[in-house]
């Protein structure tokens, strides 16, 4: 039987019905042919936010430790060895001491205190990053790769200061120490020496006058 000899209400229960399926087909949603990810193409964990995470340090370097703690951990040894060398402070570091290689000239006492306030200090260290053996009261063991560096850093710091600085500045030479780069960490920071403005050893504060 044609179509056109259905019912009228017979075509229209037709169309509706077509028309049902057809906009169910376009709004079911379609399955994926993707494979679910496994556990070794899962997504990396999202690392902590700043806020959660450990505080950011400059230039990825290691946080020095907190000063106060390493300067007693420094003073117990100084306190040590100044009481081994009593009565010779100011004699010649390289006589009261062994293997003093490249800080000659200098007294005993003066020798101890670079250690602590230069060396120590600059590099936020305690006296047994160098002196490996220093529980054992042995500071002349060269068994650290750090002494060995140090001493070739501290001949560049005196090159610098004898030979180059007096070329810029033939009067009032000034004169860099190993805090000039380091900064109280291990290495220097990359991307920046100068302390902030107002800050020791940085630019001076911008003074502003009344009215401005």
């Amino acid at each position: 039987m044609s179509h056109h000899t259905l019912p009228r209400s017979w075509r229209r229960l037709a169309a509706v019905t077509i028309g049902v399926a057809f906009v169910a087909s376009c709004t079911h949603p379609r399955t994926s042919t993707t494979p679910a990810p496994t556990s070794s193409t899962s997504p990396a964990t999202p690392a902590p936010s700043p806020t959660t995470g450990p505080a950011p340090n400059p230039g990825g370097r290691r946080v020095p430790p907190p000063r106060d703690s390493m300067t007693k951990l420094r003073a117990a040894y100084v306190s040590q060895v100044m009481q081994q060398i009593a009565g010779r402070e100011n004699e010649p570091a390289e006589v009261v001491f062994k293997n003093v290689q490249v800080l000659k000239g200098i007294t005993a006492a003066a020798l101890v205190r670079k250690m602590d306030e230069d060396y120590g200090v600059a590099m936020s260290w305690n006296c047994t990053n160098c002196h490996r053996l220093a529980p054992q009261g042995n500071f002349a063991s060269d068994t650290s790769a750090d002494k060995r560096r140090a001493r070739f850093m501290q001949q560049m710091v005196n090159d610098i200061n004898v030979n180059q600085l007096p070329k810029l500045y033939p009067k009032d030479t000034p004169h860099v120490d190993c805090i000039s780069c380091h900064r109280g960490y291990n290495e220097p920071l990359e991307k920046t020496l100068i302390p902030e403005r107002g800050k020791p050893g940085g630019p001076p504060p911008v003074v502003r006058r009344p009215g401005h």
